[in-house]
């Protein structure tokens, strides 16, 4: 068996011949006669096209049994594909073709058929074309009105106005065959087409040796790889050959292809100041400075304690005795350094585990969707984190997370519960010296949690010795969709408009994914999978802290302290709290924790619930809340004009002063409760109590007020959010890279991205703003003419309306019947 019988038993052509139907219509009835006058006349269109040297190009060259097509531009029947498959160079050589521009990838010409390009060899007669090299991007943008295809006559329109009622059906027909258009995708069109049985092995090899990305297809049984050369000239129209493109028509042969790319030299590793070494140096110093303090006041609390006459931090007999410095040094000044250094770990945290997805992509070999474009962390309670990361061994989130976990919730508890007061025996006059010391099992706890968190931090450092592939901040939508223009991933996003997470993993488990040169590509394809989705019991499109359901269990539980604490303070029930400071401590990290969890869902969500309400500007595109830090939070919603946002970020700061106030809590409330002077035996029993405390009026009633206040107001802003956002705008949450690629894959909004990736947000803001659109979600005519759900430019067709689905009741020309009319 000769090369060329070889060549053809194991590689079909990726395009047939010309001469036989290039694009099949299911058969219909006949479409409905036009005038002729609308008949389509290419002698109005006779521009030459430039000769081009010799390379692998579409193949477009007329043909003598017109296709039959419902489209109604053209009287003869002969449908758009046809007109436009019917231009060729006027000189009758196939090498000279016809190359569209806009940066998409040529079809390699089929071989197989030798009787069939000698007919066309001897047909050298030039025949008439029409130059599409005059369009000025997608659809001819910003030329003229735009025409759905099927909507006018050619002979109404001027000669512009044809160029692009022609260049929309072309385009719609191009991204319905799944060939990005308009520039997307063309970041491959230098790439390597080759074959092999050891797909990685030969693909990282050949990628390193030719400093360029290679695609690689496992070979049929059968195939004599001691014939292959990708270098010979010969193998050129069977699209094995080196800058072959082959590959570049998305179709069933191109979706199981592995891709490859050369090693950067120059990777990029742009991270933000939280996640670089001086920041997270200052957290390991600042740990064990903190555990370096501890340790050293429980050794001045415990030599005073073993003295003769026993004392210890503090030493008095009634707390007004204190100093105001010293009171405040002791009852809250710990416990405000404690959540503050919590809060420091929290901003590390939110960074790391927002852009672990990106780490994962630009690795070497890249990463599983599951592990990169399907994973959240945002979306989740804090006390899960550690366990997901270490489930996928992602070792820099799992550090993080740990880090900030014990940071904002164990290290209050431990230092409330480290701080105790002791009292001796009461003398005559009922009174008795009292003294501030330091548990020394607790202490020593403590001092071992924050060296605990310091090597944490030390491990967190060495895993952020990774470069990013990132060249900016990737904020908002903006970000991702300028990262997914260079390649094919957005046609592997196809048909999944309403599908949920679920359909989204099974349907790119198969491939690893990579992050080169600031864009997000095609990597490995993988024949097996063993990867299954997360367990889910019921899949729901909003975000777990704003369903309704969980909102009325939050706000009920915030409204039952509110009854609760009074009475636990002022009626013998006060037994609980009594001496139980970490107790009280204990449930106000609790609440500041989930209302964390209920800050991110609020921050996560803003920008869409924006486009829902349709007609946004540009600016939401680049929005971005999920990396801010906590305290800048309201004041960047508030200049955005994002009230309720800005609401929750002061709910955040509330939360961490409800903590603070919440240790007062452990005393007799009615102790502070004013009763009268003393009497002439003495002070009332009351007011005995309140000096055996270890609060003052004022700050007992301070404390008290605050806390009250301030679950009062988290349960109004909460109410007010639950109110504004309980119902779904969206068919899933976006939550994730590939949920957000899932809304705009189809959107014509992305050719305003082409060549953007590397923008960022400042400059990606002003050129977004020069284009002057409006954004919507819902409904809209997707580039391949179908109809999508998803973020696009306005106008759209309709808002999106949770369990509707909007094409289920349209008439879709191409699927429906003519006589549906």
């Amino acid at each position: 068996m000769n090369r060329r019988e070889t060549s053809r038993l194991s590689h079909p052509a990726a395009l047939t011949p010309a001469a036989e139907e290039p694009y099949q219509i299911p058969s219909a009835p006949a479409p409905p006669s036009i005038p002729p006058p609308a008949a389509y006349d290419p002698s109005v269109h006779s521009p030459t096209l430039p000769q081009e040297p010799r390379r692998a190009s579409v193949a477009l060259s007329s043909t003598s049994n017109p296709i039959r097509s419902p489209s109604i531009l053209s009287a003869a029947g002969r449908s758009m594909i046809n007109r436009i498959g019917s231009l060729r160079s006027p000189i009758g050589n196939r090498r000279h073709s016809f190359r569209p521009v806009a940066g998409r990838y040529g079809i390699l010409e089929d071989t197989e058929e030798p009787d069939r390009q000698h007919a066309d060899d001897r047909d050298e007669t030039p025949q008439n074309v029409y130059d599409l090299t005059t369009f000025d991007g997608p659809l001819g943008v910003g030329t003229a009105p735009r025409a759905t295809p099927g909507s006018a006559d050619l002979g109404t329109l001027d000669e512009s106005q044809e160029h692009n009622v022609l260049a929309t059906e072309y385009h719609q027909l191009e991204e319905a065959n799944g060939r990005l258009t308009g520039g997307l995708g063309k970041g491959v069109t230098g790439a390597t087409l080759l074959r092999a049985r050891t797909v990685r092995g030969a693909g990282e090899k050949e990628a390193k040796e030719r400093n360029e990305i290679v695609a690689i297809r496992e070979v049929e049984p059968g195939f004599d790889m001691s014939s292959f050369d990708p270098n010979d000239d010969s193998l050129a129209e069977s699209g094995l050959a080196r800058n072959g493109t082959g590959f570049s028509s998305y179709g069933a042969q191109a979706q199981n292809k592995s891709y490859y790319f050369p090693p950067d030299p120059e990777k990029p590793d742009w991270k933000p100041f939280t996640m670089r070494w001086p920041w997270i140096s200052f957290l390991i110093v600042l740990s064990l400075g903190m555990a370096g303090v501890q340790e050293y006041l429980f050794h001045v609390s415990d030599q005073r304690t073993k003295q003769p006459s026993p004392g210890g931090l503090l030493q008095f007999k009634h707390p007004k005795d204190v100093s105001y410095l010293s009171y405040f040094a002791w009852k809250y000044m710990p416990t405000m350094i404690a959540v503050t250094y919590g809060v420091l770990w929290q901003i590390v945290d939110f960074e790391v585990k927002r852009l672990e997805p990106y780490y994962q992509l630009s690795s070497k070999s890249g990463a599983l969707a599951s592990e990169s474009l399907n994973m959240d962390y945002l979306n989740i309670l804090s006390y899960f984190t550690p366990f997901k990361a270490m489930r996928y061994r992602q070792w820099a989130v799992l550090n993080s997370a740990s880090a900030a976990l014990l940071a904002a919730g164990a290290v209050p508890i431990l230092q409330t519960a480290s701080i105790n007061m002791a009292k001796d025996p009461p003398m005559e006059n009922g009174e008795s010296w009292k003294y501030v010391r330091l548990h020394p099992v607790w202490s020593r706890v403590l001092t071992g949690m924050l060296i605990f968190i310091a090597l944490l931090g030390c491990h967190l450092l060495y895993q952020l010795r990774r470069k990013s592939g990132l060249l900016s901040n990737p904020k908002g939508i903006a970000g991702i969709a300028a990262m997914a223009n260079k390649s094919h991933i957005l046609m592997d996003f196809t048909g999944l408009d309403l599908k949920q997470h679920r359909a989204i993993h099974e349907r790119l488990k198969h491939r690893r994914y990579i992050l080169h040169k600031s864009t997000i590509w095609q990597g490995e394809y993988i024949t097996k999978s063993n990867e299954k989705a997360e367990r889910q019991r019921k899949e729901n499109p909003h975000p777990l802290m704003l369903r309704l359901p969980v909102g009325i269990s939050f706000i009920s539980s915030m409204l039952f302290l509110v009854l609760f604490f009074p009475i636990m303070m002022f009626t013998s029930a006060n037994k609980i709290s009594e001496g139980k400071q970490w107790l009280l401590t204990a449930i106000g990290t609790i609440i500041k924790i989930i209302w964390t969890a209920f800050e991110c869902d609020v921050r996560m969500m803003e920008p869409f619930f924006v486009l829902s309400r349709r007609h946004a500007s540009s600016d939401t595109l680049t929005l971005d809340y999920t990396g801010t830090i906590p305290g800048w939070l309201p004041v960047k919603a508030l200049l955005n004009g994002h009230f309720l946002v800005a609401a929750v970020g002061v709910g955040s700061i509330m939360t961490e002063v409800f903590t603070v106030c919440v240790t007062s809590f452990s005393v007799h409330g009615k102790a502070f409760v004013p009763t009268g002077e003393a009497g002439a035996d003495g002070p009332k029993p009351e007011k005995h109590a309140r000096y055996d405390s270890e609060e003052t009026f004022k700050s007992f009633w301070v404390s008290f007020s605050l806390a009250m206040g301030i679950l009062l107001c988290l349960c109004s802003i909460a109410g007010t959010v639950y109110w504004r956002r309980r119902h779904p705008v969206l068919p899933r949450e976006p939550s994730t890279i590939a949920s957000i690629l899932t809304y705009i894959h189809q959107s014509k909004m992305l050719w305003d991205f082409v060549d953007t990736e590397t923008y960022d947000t400042a400059k990606m803001r002003k050129h977004l703003r020069t284009k002057g659109k409006r954004y919507g979600m819902g409904w809209f005519k997707g580039r391949d003419g179908e109809d999508h759900c998803g973020i696009d430019e306005e106008e759209l067709m309709e808002d999106y309306k949770p369990g509707v689905a909007f094409f289920e009741s349209k008439l879709n020309p191409g699927r429906d019947h003519w006589e549906h009319y």
